[in-house]
This record gives structure tokens, sequence and C-alpha cells, in this order.
């Protein structure tokens, strides 16, 4: 099972780059760890949404985080002056439902007001989302239960579960667990510092 932790944490977040409104791709980045990212042929950033509240959580300090659906806005936080938005946001809205589609936007401190980092979020088939909402409802408090499970997610190569568990802010604290939060968090999207 160590080796699934050790695979895991190499290809675990993704860099993506920033865009302004109606401007080119920039050089700067903002890694997401969960939910868990792929971009699809279109160059979209996707995110298959598997556990209807998912937390949302960057390696990088933000300075705003926008939810919204069709162009209108859901949900915003912004950061206040000197202090960043940092580590895991709880799911700020009603949970997901399968097949919906919403769309986040990450600002990371030291960025033009309009630049964000776009992540499509996709609400799995409902087949998939009662069968992960079942699993996390099972699990309760017992951090062995949520080992076990984050660690069958990850030995099954289905890293947007794994992830997903192990920042779900039902999860249990325990030192095994939290040394694995730790060590995923810095080894981030491959970058010495997250």
């Amino acid at each position: 099972m160590l080796s699934a932790v050790r695979r895991t944490c190499l290809a675990i977040g993704l860099g993506l780059a920033l865009v302004s409104c109606g401007a080119p791709l920039r050089a700067s980045t903002v890694c997401v760890l969960t939910p868990r990212l792929a971009l699809n042929t279109q160059g979209e950033a996707v995110a298959a949404v598997a556990i209807a509240s998912p937390t949302i959580l960057s390696t990088e300090p933000l300075e705003e985080v926008r939810i919204e659906r069709e162009g209108e806005l859901l949900w915003q936080r912004r950061a206040l002056p000197g202090e960043p938005i940092e580590g895991p946001i709880p799911w700020p809205l009603a949970p997901m439902r399968p097949g919906q589609r919403l769309v986040l936007l990450l600002r990371p401190q030291g960025v033009q007001a309009d630049d964000y980092a776009l992540i499509v979020l996709e609400g799995d088939p409902a087949s998939r989302m009662d069968r992960a909402q079942k699993d996390l409802d099972s699990l309760g408090s017992d951090p062995v239960a949520w080992w076990a499970a984050i660690q069958l997610a990850f030995d099954r190569d289905d890293l947007s579960l794994g992830l997903a568990l192990l920042y779900a802010f039902e999860g249990p604290g325990s030192p095994r667990i939290d040394n694995l939060r730790r060590a995923v968090f810095l080894a981030g999207c491959g970058s010495g510092n997250g």
C-alpha cells in the first residue's frame, strides 16, 4: 500500500496557466490538488466530482475564489488585506448533482484582478456519486476505516476519489492520515514548494 501513496504523490496536482479576460495565457500558474483535475481535448481543466461536496485545495495562497454557473456568480470569497486564502476550503454551496457543471475560478496572490485559473467542475454519473457518498457515510470517524478507504482508492488508481477522501472535511485526524495529507500537499504539482 505504501507504494500506492508514493506513486500518488508524484502525480497529484495540476498546474494551471492563468487566463485574463480576453488575453492569452500567462506564465503564472496555480496548483490545484482537489478536486482532481485533468485536461480535456479542448485544453480545459476539468474535475470530475465524485463526492457531492468536494473540498477545494490549492497549494498556493489565493486572493479570490469564485464559483459560477453559466456566467452567473454563485459564490465568492476574497482574501482580506495581508491574509490570503490558504488551506482547504469546504464546499460552500448545495451539494453538486450528477452531470451538473460549474466553473471554479481561482486567483493566486500577486496577479491582476482579472487573471484566474478556470476549472470546470462536472458531477460524476449518479451511480458513481451515490456509491462514493455511501462509502463516505459508512466511514464514520474511524481513522483506520478512512485510511483503508483512501488506500483502496489509490490502489485502484482512482486518484480523484482518494484525494477527495484524504481532504474531506468529514475525515478524522490521526497521525497517519495527517502525515499523508502533509506529504501530498508538499508534493503538490511537482515543484519544491508545492
